[in-house]
C-alpha cells in the first residue's frame, strides 16, 4: 500500500471550517458518512478544547518570539488515508494501529506539543485520520510555516513516514505522487476512492485471464471423454478397443485431465469470487458517481459562500470607512455571537453528555 497523504495550509480563519467537518458539526452532505458510526471517531491527542482553540492557544504560547499577522498561516491539516482494498484485509484494529504509528512519527518529526489534533474518522468509507499541528520551528520556537513545511520538508515527510511504518510492520511504500498544499481535501478522498477502484479492475481483468486457462482445460476434458470406446471381442473379454490416434489423445491428456478433476472445485468457488468482484465494482462505481455529484453541489455552495463573505466584507470596509464607529459596534456583535456559539456548545455537551444520565 502506497502512503496516502495530503497537507494543506491554514489560517485562522480556515480553521473552524476544518473544525466543522472533523467534528461533524452542523449540516452533513456528505453520502460516504454513516451517521450510525460517527461514535466511533476519536482523536489521538486528549483535550477538552475544540480544534479552534486548540490552535490558538499554541498560537498564543508562542506569539512573544514570533511575528503573527492576520494572515499568518497557523496550522498544517493533514490527511492520512488507509485505502478501501487494504482496509478489508487489515480490519478496524490494524487500520487503527497504523494511523496511531502515522500519528507518532508526526508527533516527532514536528514536535508533539504542535500536533494539537489526530482525529481518526471511522464512519466513512475507508478509515482515515484528519491530522493537525502548528508550524512551529523547532529550533527557535517562533511561528515559522515557510520554514516547517517547504518543498523538502513535503519530500522528507514523503519518504522517512514510509521508512518508519515498514519497521514498526506495515507494508508501505512511498507515495508515487506529489503532495500539493491546498488541495481540497474532498477531492483528494474522491481521487483515493477512483484509484481504489482503478486497483480493482485491474484485479478483475488479472482474474479473468486465470479463468480463460481453465476453460482450456475444461475442453481438453471434453474431448477425453467424447473418445469412442469398443468392447473386445471373443478372445479379448474384459478389454476395450481404441483407435490408435484416440488411444494417443488419452495418452498425452491423461495427467491433465486428472489436474482438471482436483481443481474443480476449486474453479466454481474462483467464479463466484470473480461474480463478487465485479458486483463490488458496480456498487463501488455508482458510489464515485454519487460521491462527484455531491462534490460539486459543495463546490457551488461555497463558491456561494465565499462571495457573499467578500461582499459583507467590502460593504463593511466601506462603512467603517464612513463612520469609525461602526467597528466597534461591529467587534461587539462578534464577541457577542461567540458568547451564543459557546453557550451553544455547551448546552450541546450537556444533552448529550449529561441530560440522558439517570441516578
Amino acid at each position: 500500500m502506497e502512503f496516502a497523504w495530503n497537507t494543506q495550509k491554514n489560517k485562522m480563519t480556515d480553521v473552524k471550517g476544518k473544525e466543522y467537518e472533523q467534528d461533524r458539526k452542523g449540516h452533513v452532505s456528505n453520502p460516504d458518512i454513516d451517521p450510525e458510526k460517527t461514535h466511533l471517531n476519536f482523536d489521538f491527542v486528549e483535550s477538552d478544547l475544540n480544534l479552534y482553540q486548540r490552535i490558538k492557544k499554541r498560537v498564543e504560547e508562542v506569539r512573544p518570539v514570533s511575528r503573527v499577522q492576520k494572515n499568518s498561516v497557523v496550522s498544517y491539516s493533514n490527511i492520512i488515508t488507509v485505502n478501501s482494498n487494504q482496509a478489508g484485509e487489515w480490519g478496524i484494529e490494524r487500520s487503527t494501529e497504523y494511523l496511531k504509528e502515522v500519528y507518532n512519527y508526526f508527533c516527532d518529526e514536528f514536535g508533539g506539543e504542535n500536533v494539537v489534533s489526530a482525529k481518526v474518522h471511522l464512519d466513512e468509507t475507508t478509515p482515515h485520520m484528519h491530522l493537525h499541528f502548528v508550524p512551529v520551528n523547532k529550533e527557535n520556537g517562533k511561528l515559522q510555516a515557510r520554514i516547517v513545511m517547504d518543498r523538502n520538508r513535503v519530500n522528507k515527510v514523503h519518504t522517512e513516514a514510509s521508512k518508519y511504518l515498514v519497521s514498526k510492520g506495515f507494508d508501505v511504500v512511498r507515495g508515487s505522487g506529489k503532495t500539493k498544499e491546498n488541495v481540497d481535501i474532498h477531492k483528494f478522498k474522491a481521487e483515493a476512492l477512483k484509484n481504489d477502484y482503478m486497483a480493482l479492475e485491474n484485479k478483475i481483468k488479472s482474474k479473468t485471464k486465470e479463468l480463460e486457462k481453465y476453460d482450456s482445460a475444461l475442453e481438453t476434458k471434453t474431448q477425453l471423454e467424447s473418445v469412442y470406446v469398443e468392447q473386445g471381442g471373443l478372445f479379448n473379454k474384459g478389454k476395450v478397443l481404441l483407435d490408435k490416434e484416440d488411444f494417443e489423445l488419452i495418452k498425452a491428456k491423461a495427467v491433465k485431465a486428472e489436474e482438471i478433476n482436483l481443481k474443480h472445485e476449486n474453479l466454481i468457488d474462483f467464479m463466484k469470487k470473480v461474480q463478487k468482484v465485479e458486483l463490488e465494482s458496480m456498487r463501488e462505481k455508482k458510489r464515485l458517481k454519487d460521491r462527484n455529484y455531491a462534490l460539486r453541489k459543495q463546490v457551488v455552495d461555497l463558491e456561494k459562500e465565499v462571495k457573499f463573505l467578500k461582499e459583507y466584507r467590502d460593504e463593511l470596509i466601506s462603512l467603517e470607512e464612513i463612520n469609525p464607529d461602526i467597528k466597534r459596534e461591529i467587534k461587539k456583535a462578534i464577541l457577542e455571537k461567540k458568547r451564543i456559539e459557546e453557550k451553544e456548545e455547551t448546552y450541546e455537551y450537556q444533552k448529550s453528555y449529561g441530560g440522558g444520565m439517570s441516578m
